[in-house]
C-alpha cells in the first residue's frame, strides 16, 4: 500500500513522517467509532540521503501485514456468523423455527464481532507492527 507523507523530523537514519490516516469513515470522524483521535499519524521509516525535513515522500507498507488486517476485518465476522448459524441450527434439532432462531443469533454474532474488532484495532494500533519504507521523494 502506497501513501504520501511529509517528513517532520530526522533523527540519524530514521525519519518521522506525518501521514494522513486512511479510515473507512473518510473525513466524517464524528460518525466513526474507530477511536482515531488524530486525522494524521506519525510513522517512522529509514531515510535515504537526499531527503530533508519538509519534503513529501511516497511510503509503502508490507503487503503481508495489510493482508493479515484485511483477513481479520472481513474474515473473522464472516466465520463467526457462519459458525453461529450452523452450531445453533444443529443444536436446536427438531425445534420449530430453528431456521429463524439460528439466523437471528447469527446476526447478533455480528455485534460480538464488532466489539472483538474494536479491541483488535486498538491493540494493533498501539503495537504498530507495520513497517514503513520510503520509496521516493516527491
Amino acid at each position: 500500500m502506497e501513501q504520501i507523507g511529509k517528513i517532520e523530523n530526522i533523527n540519524g537514519s530514521t525519519a518521522t513522517i506525518l501521514v494522513k490516516r486512511i479510515t473507512a469513515c473518510g473525513d466524517s470522524c464524528a460518525h466513526c467509532s474507530a477511536s482515531c483521535r488524530k486525522k494524521e499519524i506519525e510513522v517512522e521509516a529509514e531515510v535515504t540521503p537526499d531527503i530533508q525535513i519538509g519534503d513529501y515522500v511516497e511510503i509503502t507498507t508490507e503487503n503481508e501485514v495489510m493482508f493479515k488486517h484485511i483477513l481479520m476485518l472481513y474474515g473473522m465476522p464472516l466465520a463467526l456468523v457462519l459458525f453461529t448459524i450452523f452450531v445453533v441450527y444443529y443444536l436446536l434439532g427438531t425445534t420449530p423455527n430453528k431456521d429463524i432462531i439460528s439466523a437471528v443469533l447469527g446476526l447478533l454474532s455480528l455485534i460480538v464481532s464488532h466489539f472483538i474488532l474494536k479491541k483488535y484495532d486498538k491493540m494493533e494500533m498501539t503495537n504498530m507492527p507495520i513497517k514503513y519504507t520510503v520509496e521516493r521523494k516527491l
